[in-house]
């Protein structure tokens, strides 16, 4: 991990990130290339792809979690820091100590949901559920219920990581010639 607080791209959790984060932009493509095929189908030979519908519903969800710890990593998790940014202004150290809760919040957060998933992906598993209608088309659920596991489980290291970093940030001295606010 860099002084940032980001994994290097040659730590084993960097590449496993950035991995993960690949195969959701490709399966962003694969969808594309489902619905360019699907409207090309019914324009042009009255004939659907069956469970496109069913297959863009379980990516969505799929690519979420796939990409939610390179967005964590990165630092472009969509959230509001207006309060945060006065803080820092102010305390550096303070607006260190507040971003350290909130990355311990949300390390449990996706830790409970991690739990919560885990058992979910076990019964999709031993009961081959599915979704589609037989004879039509039907897709296995568990590979998108691992998904959610493994990005929940990425997520949960990723704010743990922060946590870590933000906390030995608020409790640091300040570099000479940064004596704090002024």
């Amino acid at each position: 991990m860099t002084a940032s607080g980001k994994t290097t791209p040659g730590s084993v959790f960097g590449t496993v990130v950035s991995i993960l984060n690949g195969a959701g932009s490709l399966l962003i493509v694969g969808i594309t290339l489902l619905i360019c095929a699907d409207i090309l189908g019914r324009s042009l030979f009255g004939v659907p792809v069956a469970g496109v519908a069913e297959i863009v519903s379980l990516s969505i969800v799929a690519i979420v979690f796939l990409q939610l710890g390179h967005a964590i990593r990165s630092g472009a998790l969509a959230r509001t820091d207006i309060f945060l940014s006065a803080i820092r202004r102010r305390s550096r150290p303070c607006a260190a100590l507040l971003d350290a809760v909130f990355c311990l919040m949300a390390a449990i957060l996706f830790a409970v949901l991690l739990y919560g998933s885990w058992e979910r992906l076990i019964d999709a598993w031993s009961s081959s559920e599915h979704v589609g209608v037989y004879g039509l088309f039907v897709v296995p659920v568990w590979p998108v219920r691992a998904v959610v596991v493994l990005g929940s489980a990425v997520a949960a290291l990723q704010f743990g990581l922060l946590f870590r970093r933000n906390l030995l940030s608020a409790f640091k001295s300040p570099p000479a010639g940064e004596g704090g606010p002024k």
